[in-house]
């Protein structure tokens, strides 16, 4: 049995989550469904409502989604409530609930620090009582791997799948025309095909950052692990490092390197992740920078004859790339007897071999003990993508550790970056003042 990827999740301080932001969570986007498919309704079934974020086309949701139909059909004693709302208004919602006590039996969260301000807020549980049945009882998964999801030694919820968070997908054809019959081995060969592209007027990246998270999560997260090493955001949480500190400034450097350089489409702050990649797909770049989960939508609409592989920046000699444990599912702190009794029988049922194998043959890198399934049909593609993938050593994401008020910091200085607004040295004091102001 092999795992794809298991990472090092660096801890670091967390504070609560703000909640002051408009409630979304009734405006009429979201969707439900039950057991309503027609059956006479069981007047003595148990009642869950389950949220999670609406991914519609994206292979991995309709995986996951696919059992829990598959456990509705199968479990009449328990009437199972789904309600999805827009991924980009998920969170937004579920902050809000939260600070109002109103959140539903189960739920999805994130690792890290978006997850400690629920269990500060006492509004999950522990699900200590039942990881025996993925470690013990099936070994599908490892004690290690409920880390990423573990507070104060009680873990709250089961991983999925790891993301990893920086991957290049590039035109072999035209960085061919380039000059590059392969992709560049070290940063100044990038750069070249950079300009090499540029003097065949094509725009080099596709970057899609109007909801800022990009360039923090799949760009400056791995990058600036290249230069500050893995334990870089632990130093910060406990004052032997800094974000002024030479190493991250020089990161940020190389995003104005790349802005300078006009690596970049124009509108690059008013696009966002989904464009990007069809600005790829399309043609009108030679390369996008995205998440491991970008290549099913590029497998879903590339032409035929388009030819693609994948690589990982060429920075200062490493092969680190960040990454981050996927969502997972919480059970409300409420939540007691037969109530607690099913949820525990949905997460032992969801998280199962059949999850993980559709993950794995839709191209997500999963967390368990799990082969590929001898029947699954995966693209070539996929399988190239999962040997870079082994083929790498982890490093944390930059909004799996900090704090949201530095994260936001980050993420808008980043930003300004791209529009000259801010030099890497103005933008590492502005962050790192933030840092500060959340340690006093």
């Amino acid at each position: 049995m092999k795992k794809w990827l298991h990472y090092l999740f660096v801890g670091t301080a967390v504070i609560l989550i703000s909640f002051l932001v408009a409630c979304s969570g009734d405006s009429g986007e979201e969707t439900s469904s039950g057991n309503d498919d027609g059956a006479e309704a069981n007047d003595d079934a148990v009642t869950l409502e389950f949220w999670r974020a609406e991914d519609i086309g994206r292979a991995d949701f309709e995986v996951f989604m696919d059992v829990v139909e598959k456990f509705n059909e199968e479990h009449p004693d328990i009437e199972l409530q789904v309600n999805t709302t827009p991924h980009a208004d998920y969170r937004t919602r579920l902050n809000t609930q939260a600070a109002g006590g109103q959140l539903p039996d189960i739920f999805q969260v994130w690792p890290g620090a978006e997850l400690q301000p629920l269990v500060d807020g006492g509004v999950v549980q522990p699900i200590n009582d039942i990881t025996s049945y993925w470690t013990e009882e099936t070994g599908l998964l490892d004690e290690e791997d409920f880390e990423d999801f573990s507070i104060n030694g009680d873990a709250y919820a089961v991983p999925a799948n790891t993301n990893p968070t920086h991957m290049i997908f590039y035109d072999e054809d035209m960085l061919a025309d380039a000059g590059f019959d392969s992709f560049p081995e070290t940063y100044d060969e990038f750069l070249q095909l950079v300009d090499e592209l540029k003097a065949n007027d094509i725009t080099p990246i596709a970057l899609g950052n109007s909801d800022a998270w990009v360039l923090q999560s799949v760009y400056i997260s791995t990058i600036a692990d290249r230069f500050t090493g893995n334990d870089f955001l632990e130093g910060v949480a406990n004052g032997e490092r800094a974000f002024t500190d030479d190493d991250f400034v020089q990161s940020l450097g190389v995003i104005e390197e790349l802005v300078n350089k006009e690596a970049f489409n124009a509108d690059l702050n008013t696009i966002d992740s989904s464009q990007m990649i069809d600005y790829f797909v399309q043609g009108r770049t030679a390369m996008v920078i995205d998440g491991n989960w970008g290549l099913s939508a590029i497998l879903e609409n590339m032409p035929e004859d388009k030819n693609i592989g994948i690589a990982t920046m060429p920075l200062n000699d490493k092969n680190t790339v960040s990454s981050v444990a996927g969502t997972g599912h919480a059970i409300n702190s409420d939540l007691e007897g037969e109530e607690l009794e099913a949820a525990h029988t949905f997460l032992k049922y969801v998280y199962n071999e059949e999850l993980w194998e559709g993950l794995i043959s839709v191209g997500r890198p999963i967390i368990a003990n799990v082969d590929i399934p001898d029947d699954a049909d995966i693209h070539p593609l996929t399988e190239e993508m999962l040997e870079v993938i082994a083929d790498t050593k982890p490093a944390p994401v930059y909004d799996a550790t900090l704090t949201p008020a530095v994260n936001d910091q980050l993420e808008n200085e980043l930003q300004s970056i791209t529009v000259g607004g801010s030099t890497p040295e103005e933008a590492a004091e502005n962050i790192q003042r933030v840092a500060e102001s959340e340690m006093e």
